[in-house]
C-alpha cells in the first residue's frame, strides 16, 4: 500500500510579490546627509539612508532590505544580520561626521537598533505599498474602488483617522497624495474593491486637501505640502514611478536625472507584462528597452523603443535559462554601455557588456521601415567567447 505524506507537495508562500521586490531593487543608490535633503520623488527611485554617506554603508544596508523583502524577513534577524556588519565598517554609534552642505563638523548619531528599526519599517511598507499601487492599476477594472483603513495603532493622527472607510475610484486624484502610507510610523492602508461592494460601504467624494507650508532648514525653502502628511511623505511613489516609466517610453526622459531615468528602464524591463511573456504565460510582445539615440542611428530605426516578443522568450527558455526576469533589469546597463562587437547586418547590432564578473550580451534588430526594433537575444556567452568578440571589435 503506498504511504502519504501529510505534507502539500506546494507552497503558500511563494515569496513577495515581483512588484514589491522590483519596486525596491530597481532603485540607484543617493547617499545622504540627512532626510531632509531628498525629494519625495528621488525617494521613489533612489535608496537613500541619512547619514550614510558611504556607498559601501549604504549598499550594505540595502542588500539586507532586499533580503528581507525577497524572504520575509522578520525586523529581529534584520538586525541580527546587519548590526554586526555595520560595526566592522564603523557606521554605528555616535561619530564625527562633515555636513556636505555647510562643510562643518557635527556629531551624528549612526547606526543604533532603533534607526535600524525606522530605516526597515519605512523601506518595507514602502516598497510593499507601491507594489500594490503597481497591482491596483492592473486590476481596477474588475476593482475599480479603494477603500482608506487605518491600521492597528494604539493611537492615530486625527487627519488620518477622519480619512477611515473613505471609498473613492482608483484613479480619484485623492490617491496620488493620500495613498498610504503617509508619515514616520503611519500603519494605515488601502484595500481595492468591487463596485458593488464600495456602494455598499458608500462612495465618498474626494474631500478637499487643506495644505501646510513646512521650512525645510536645509535648503531654506518653504514647500506646501497636506496638512496631516508628514513632510517627505507626500507623494504616491508608485504612482510616480509609473508616470516615469511611461514618459521614458515616449523618449521624454532623455535629460532626465540619471536616477529617474535607470529606475524607470529597469521598471519597463522587469514589468508584468515582459514577466509574464518570459516565463510563457502570455503571448505578444512588450517594451522592454529604451536604445541610446547613436544605436537606434545605427540601425536606421525610427523609434529607440526595443520590444520583446513571445517569439523571443521561447528561444530563450530553450537556450539561454540563464536570463533570467531579474536579469533583464541589467539590459540597460547592457544597452546603454557595451560595446558593439557584430553587425550581421544594417538593421541589427549586438553589444556586450560585463556585469559582476560575467558577460552579458544583447541583440536587437530593427525592421526594415524602421518603424520598430525587438530584441533578439539576451544572454551570458562564455568568457572565452565574450573575450574574443571583444578583441575582433578591438577592445
Amino acid at each position: 500500500m503506498a504511504e502519504y505524506s501529510d505534507k502539500p507537495g506546494y507552497a503558500f508562500n511563494p515569496g513577495p510579490p515581483p512588484e514589491v521586490s522590483n519596486f525596491f531593487s530597481n532603485k540607484s543608490l543617493r547617499p545622504s546627509f540627512s532626510w531632509q535633503d531628498i525629494e519625495p520623488e528621488e525617494h521613489a527611485v533612489s535608496f537613500t539612508v541619512a547619514k550614510a554617506m558611504q556607498v559601501d554603508v549604504l549598499q550594505t544596508i540595502r542588500d539586507e532590505l532586499q533580503k528581507a523583502i525577497d524572504d520575509g524577513v522578520p525586523f529581529e534577524q534584520f538586525q541580527k544580520n546587519l548590526e554586526p556588519r555595520l560595526r566592522r565598517m564603523g557606521w554605528w554609534g555616535v561619530k564625527e561626521q562633515i555636513d556636505p552642505l555647510t562643510n562643518e563638523v557635527n556629531k551624528v548619531r549612526l547606526g543604533s537598533p532603533r534607526r535600524l528599526k525606522t530605516i526597515y519599517r519605512a523601506n518595507m511598507r514602502s516598497a510593499r505599498a507601491a507594489g500594490q499601487w503597481d497591482r491596483i492599476q492592473r486590476s481596477k477594472r474588475a476593482l475599480p474602488y479603494l477603500v482608506y483603513l487605518i491600521g492597528p495603532s494604539q493611537r492615530h493622527r486625527p487627519t488620518h483617522e477622519a480619512k477611515n472607510g473613505l471609498v473613492l475610484p482608483v484613479d480619484d486624484p485623492f490617491w496620488q497624495i493620500w495613498y498610504p502610507p503617509n508619515g514616520w510610523g503611519c500603519l494605515c492602508h488601502v484595500r481595492q474593491i468591487t463596485r458593488r461592494e464600495a456602494e455598499e460601504i458608500g462612495i465618498g467624494e474626494s474631500p478637499e486637501t487643506p495644505m501646510q507650508d513646512v521650512f525645510n532648514e536645509r535648503t531654506g525653502e518653504i514647500k506646501s505640502i497636506p496638512s496631516g502628511i508628514d513632510p517627505g511623505w507626500e507623494s504616491n511613489p508608485g504612482a510616480f514611478r509609473q508616470r516615469r516609466m511611461a514618459e521614458f517610453l515616449q523618449g521624454k526622459l532623455d535629460e532626465a536625472d540619471p536616477a529617474i531615468a535607470h529606475a524607470a528602464a529597469r521598471d519597463m524591463a522587469t514589468s508584468w507584462r515582459v514577466r509574464r511573456i518570459h516565463d510563457g504565460t502570455a503571448q505578444g510582445t512588450a517594451p522592454v528597452a529604451i536604445l541610446p539615440k547613436a544605436l537606434a542611428d545605427k540601425i536606421g530605426a525610427q523609434t529607440r523603443v526595443v520590444s520583446f516578443s513571445d517569439y523571443t522568450a521561447a528561444k530563450g527558455r530553450e537556450k539561454h535559462p540563464e536570463a533570467e526576469i531579474e536579469r533583464f533589469a541589467d539590459l540597460e546597463r547592457v544597452l546603454g554601455r557595451g560595446t558593439i562587437v557584430q553587425r550581421d547586418n544594417p538593421k541589427s547590432l549586438s553589444v556586450l557588456e560585463e556585469i559582476d564578473g560575467d558577460y552579458w550580451l544583447a541583440a536587437f534588430k530593427a525592421t526594415q521601415d524602421g518603424s520598430e526594433i525587438y530584441l533578439s537575444t539576451f544572454y551570458r556567452p562564455a568568457r572565452r567567447y565574450a573575450e574574443r568578440l571583444l578583441k575582433r571589435a578591438g577592445k
